[in-house]
């Protein structure tokens, strides 16, 4: 088990989120303590940050490296570096490295600045999703792609298409540690089972609007750890009208006449939305697959 005191040590050369980006620094190299197990400390890791990619495997590169997936960890090292493993973390890069130093094999954590993938142009005419693709500098992973199909049956109605294109571009995770959006078919935040169970238990909760499936009901689709509801109201013919309303507290809505997409872009960047992801300096999306 990687050893607790290690990982606060980890966690204390990050540094703070909110106000101006700060400037680059030199690269922390922070040698693993003996006896820690490469895998137990990348699961550490992992249950703080998300789960990580890998970009270097036996000594082989498993996908593209670049500064959207973590160059800067992979600078610092040359044939040495037998596996990385590489986080996002607003404005750094959290990195666990198998290396081979004088001909022993050790592990390193690397933790190296990360520009604000926000400073890339956005081409006209991006969609919002692509927009939120391009401020948190994500780029897609191969995943099971969702039965739309399955699921807007089950639902009983067609889903907006941004919500769609945002799940098929990043799938299951969060939003500056902050948003998770719902899912279909993921277990836990599956969006046809909180469905169901708002149908069960959220009645009184959501007044005086009603919930889906009733008449401009209202349908969640995203979550929060501050208990914040994220919902579309259902009830214009086409999804794609479908306003987003949040609740904030126990009998106060905010109203936002636009889809999720657009949404998740301004919660993450308009400080006048009072979310505190509108302070942070540079934004991350945090994989949960």
């Amino acid at each position: 088990m990687a050893e607790p005191a290690f990982i606060n040590t980890v966690w204390k050369h990050l540094r703070q989120v909110l106000g101006p980006a700060p400037s680059s620094r030199p690269v922390v190299l922070l040698d693993v303590p003996d006896g820690t197990d490469f895998r137990e400390l990348v699961d550490e890791i992992s249950g703080r940050a998300g789960s990580p990619r890998t970009l270097i495997d036996d000594g082989r590169r498993v996908e593209p490296v670049n500064a959207r997936t973590g160059l800067p960890l992979v600078e610092p090292f040359g044939e040495e570096l037998l596996e990385l493993r590489a986080w996002p973390h607003w404005n750094d890069w959290i990195g666990c490295a198998r290396v081979v130093r004088a001909g022993w094999e050790q592990s390193v954590v690397v933790i190296a600045h990360r520009d604000d993938p926000a400073a890339e142009e956005v081409p006209a005419g991006a969609s919002w999703p692509e927009r939120l693709r391009l401020l948190t500098g994500w780029e897609p992973l191969p995943r099971e792609p969702v039965d739309w199909r399955a699921t807007e049956q089950a639902l009983g109605t067609r889903l907006p298409g941004d919500y769609k294109e945002v799940v098929n571009l990043f799938g299951y995770g969060s939003f500056d540690m902050y948003l998770e959006v719902l899912v279909p078919g993921v277990r836990g935040l599956d969006l046809v089972e909180w469905s169901a169970s708002a149908r069960a238990h959220t009645a009184d909760l959501w007044r005086p609007h009603p919930v889906y499936p009733a008449p401009g009901g209202l349908l969640r689709w995203g979550t929060s750890e501050q208990e914040l509801d994220f919902v579309w109201q259902t009830g214009a013919p086409d999804p794609d009208d479908w306003p987003v309303l949040v609740r904030t507290d126990f009998d106060t809505w905010e109203r936002y006449e636009c889809g999720a997409g657009e949404f998740i872009v301004r919660l993450l960047t308009d400080v006048g939305l009072s979310y505190p992801t509108g302070r942070i300096a540079a934004h991350c999306f945090l994989d949960y697959a």
